[in-house]
């Protein structure tokens, strides 16, 4: 099999230029014809492979490590919707987002996907080669707009749903950066005053003939378990966070880890409101594309981004698949709350479960956004009482002791 490249035509005198495998040149003239195209030239490539120099042999291997962000997925998403929107033919218009791509790992990415295209893949079958950057939810969308035809409404659909999920991820990281920037800062300095300022403090402390007050005592303590065991301590940190990883990565591991995030106060509410917002966007979309409900469902669970959630969802589809309804399987599984259930029920009976859950979603949503922008208000009081405990400790630890020696000097005296 030899590597040929091509120029032809569609349908509509659109030049394409492109390449492709095949036994012999017949063969890639087969293969335009069937696609649709009109041949103008074929000639063999030889040498390729052969030729490629180190610096694009390295270039390429640093592109495929290149994060795609959701930036670009959105930016990308948009360009398709206007070059469908503006009826350029796919295989085209990939191409020539192809060429202006600025990411290298996004540039092979795509040259993949319009050559496997070529070859007689459909759009959402190539895409399922990357699914490390396209996710399940927008391959199974591609695969419904395919189908229905509505490539197009699709897209505008992600872009929405892509939008939101960034906007969400942005709002939780800022409402978190400044806790977990003071508790670090907590960390450290604590660290730091134990590890080197106590010592300076304790054979003084020990050698004074008075009772040592009980912060003192403790800060004394802390401090020998450092000298003595702060090794063995790091080393047991690092082995416990290296276990909890591979734990993690474990399926029970996951399962029970998604699970009690769910129970983590404050953020565990935040977390859950944002799987039921995102579970009413994955299954609205899906069911408005044509995809059928049990399949819609089996999708949404998979993008949730929750094993705990998604098992639960998956107990609905089997309880679906027995004949039973919706609304009642949701109930069931004890993390939809009564306005979901509600919403759903009522969609059911009226033939509107997507206006349903797209008022679901749309609650969700709001709930979420208000929700997090409480969330630093909620926290900060705890943060600064725990400062305030934390301080009160150091300064009863430090001066207390220098109190009764001070006290006991002027009664020696």
């Amino acid at each position: 099999m030899a590597l040929y490249s091509y120029k032809a035509r569609d349908e509509k005198g659109t030049l394409i230029t492109g390449s492709m495998d095949a036994d012999n040149m017949g063969a890639v003239y087969m293969q335009l014809d069937s696609l649709g195209l009109y041949p103008i030239s074929v000639s063999e490539l030889k040498g390729i492979g052969n030729n490629i120099s180190l610096g694009t042999s390295f270039k390429t291997l640093l592109g495929n490590y290149q994060k795609i962000t959701y930036d670009d997925l959105i930016f990308f998403t948009r360009q398709l919707q206007t070059i469908i929107k503006a009826g350029i033919p796919l295989i085209s218009g990939l191409r020539a987002l192809e060429e202006q791509a600025t990411k290298e790992r996004l540039k092979n990415i795509l040259k993949d996907i319009y050559l496997d295209i070529e070859r007689g893949k459909s759009f959402a079958e190539a895409m399922e080669k990357h699914i490390e950057v396209f996710p399940e939810v927008y391959i199974s969308m591609i695969r419904a707009g395919e189908i229905g035809g509505v490539l197009e409404d699709v897209l505008e659909r992600l872009i929405g749903m892509l939008e939101f999920q960034m906007k969400t991820k942005e709002m939780v990281k800022a409402a978190l950066r400044y806790p977990i920037m003071v508790l670090v800062t907590l960390v450290v300095a604590f660290f730091v005053l134990v590890t080197f300022v106590v010592p300076k403090f304790v054979p003084l402390f020990k050698s004074a003939k008075i009772d040592l007050p009980l912060p003192t005592r403790i800060m004394i303590l802390l401090n020998e378990i450092v000298q003595q065991y702060g090794v063995y301590l790091i080393a047991v940190v690092i082995l416990l966070t290296i276990g909890f990883v591979f734990y993690k990565r474990t399926e029970n591991g996951r399962f029970q880890w998604d699970k009690f995030k769910l129970r983590l106060p404050l953020l565990g509410q935040i977390l859950h409101k944002i799987y039921i917002s995102r579970f009413a966007n994955m299954f609205e979309n899906m069911i408005r594309t044509g995809v059928p409900v049990i399949k819609a469902l089996e999708t949404a669970s998979k993008t949730i981004g929750n094993a705990y959630v998604a098992g639960k969802i998956n107990e609905v589809s089997l309880k679906i698949e027995k004949g039973k309804g919706i609304s009642k399987p949701l109930k069931e599984t004890g993390i939809f709350p009564p306005l979901v259930i509600h919403l759903v029920s009522t969609g059911e009976s009226t033939g509107a479960l997507e206006e349903m859950l797209k008022e679901v979603s749309d609650h969700y949503d709001r709930e979420i956004i208000y929700s997090v922008s409480r969330l630093s208000t909620w926290i900060e009081p705890i943060l600064t009482a725990a400062l305030s405990i934390m301080v009160l400790f150091l300064a009863l630890a430090i001066f207390m002791p220098w109190w009764h020696m001070m006290g006991a000097l002027r009664g020696g005296g």
